[in-house]
């Protein structure tokens, strides 16, 4: 769940990620690049729209053939046809077979037009009255757009992800693992990230789907093969997002903060009763990073946040509140604790930093 931190100021714990500038200037011109992409494909599909209007006119294929341009990874197969026709007296030429000018994609889809559109043939040319010079031979609505589409899902998450980062950082958002019931915050061991469990799903298939439409060529210019194909990565992404989040739901609280109360309560579990305290009788939120107790070995960290309070008998007292691998989640776990309970910010002087 997202949070914003009631105070102005932000974490205390963990400060700008090293690069994360150059990372920023980076997912600009990545998204930029993507975003062109996408307002190409958009502009495709109201251009094939529009042409359901259109008139058309007798022209003539003058050449088809197969081209090949760059090399290596620049490398590219497409159909190249070119045709003439005439506009009230004026002689025009053209070379789009389709309004939205996606490629066939592949020798044998390129083949496959070339065949279909010999030098010489006659055909019928369809024109945007308004523009004349706007023509293609075919206006018929296929599964190219949306394979387009496909073919930019995998960056359109990246972007996407990058997105949601940016924003949570400059609007003061973390995502923390809460859920919220009436007056009551229930504080759980994770969050799950259902949203980029769903993304990650979607990017993970989809490019799966990419290479497979690639190698059995023809599957991409069928439009009822990619509505199958989209709904089955939207439904999968669904109910990854459903699943993760319903699991999340179910996890049984590490802590209980009551609004309205005032109090903080730890719920009981297995060998340890029911306890609360009053939110006054808190005094300081710890986070400390220790090897896993299972493997002390390693040099992973589990990052455990502690609560330190005054007990009935006036002493101080910590008690353990939750326990993860991610220094980033712990640390929005510490300081969103801090604001609710009102708590002065540690002093970054005062103790060592705590590496995440």
């Amino acid at each position: 769940m997202l949070v914003k931190s009631p105070r102005e100021y932000g974490s205390t714990r963990h400060s700008q990620l090293p690069g994360s500038g150059f990372a920023g200037i980076c997912l600009l011109l990545f998204s930029l690049a993507t975003i062109m992409a996408d307002v190409a494909v958009f502009i495709g599909a109201v251009k094939t729209g529009l042409a359901q209007w259109y008139p058309s006119v007798p022209g003539e294929i003058t050449q088809s053939e197969v081209r090949e341009r760059g090399g290596g990874k620049n490398h590219t197969v497409r159909e190249d046809v070119r045709y003439r026709y005439t506009v009230d007296g004026e002689e025009r030429t053209g070379d789009r077979v389709h309004f939205h000018g996606v490629g066939a994609g592949g020798r044998s889809a390129a083949q496959k037009i070339v065949e279909a559109y010999p030098a010489g043939r006659k055909v019928q040319v369809i024109y945007n009255s308004a523009d004349p010079g706007d023509a293609a031979l075919d206006r018929s609505i296929d599964g190219r757009l949306l394979f387009a589409a496909l073919c930019l899902t995998p960056f359109n998450l990246v972007t996407i992800g990058g997105m949601w980062w940016v924003w949570t950082r400059m609007s003061g958002r973390r995502s923390v693992p809460l859920r919220r019931d009436g007056a009551r915050w229930y504080v759980l061991p994770t969050n799950g990230q259902p949203f980029m469990v769903a993304l990650m799903v979607l990017g993970v298939i989809s490019t799966f789907t990419i290479f497979v439409i690639l190698i059995f060529s023809g599957w991409g210019e069928s439009l009822g093969a990619m509505l199958a194909t989209w709904t089955v990565l939207l439904g999968l992404s669904g109910l990854a997002y459903w699943h993760t989040r319903s699991l999340v739901r179910r996890e049984p609280a590490v802590l209980i903060l009551d609004d309205d109360s005032a109090t903080v309560t730890w719920p009981q579990s297995a060998d340890v009763p029911e306890f609360s305290i009053l939110r006054s009788q808190l005094l300081s939120v710890e986070m400390d990073d220790v090897p896993p107790s299972e493997n002390p070995t390693t040099s992973n960290l589990d990052f455990s946040i502690l609560l330190q309070f005054i007990g009935d008998d006036g002493q101080p007292a910590k008690r353990f509140v939750l326990k993860t691998h991610s220094g980033i989640e712990a640390a929005s776990v510490a300081d969103w604790l801090e604001d609710w309970a009102e708590l002065p910010r540690p002093d970054l002087f005062a103790r060592p930093r705590i590496p995440l």
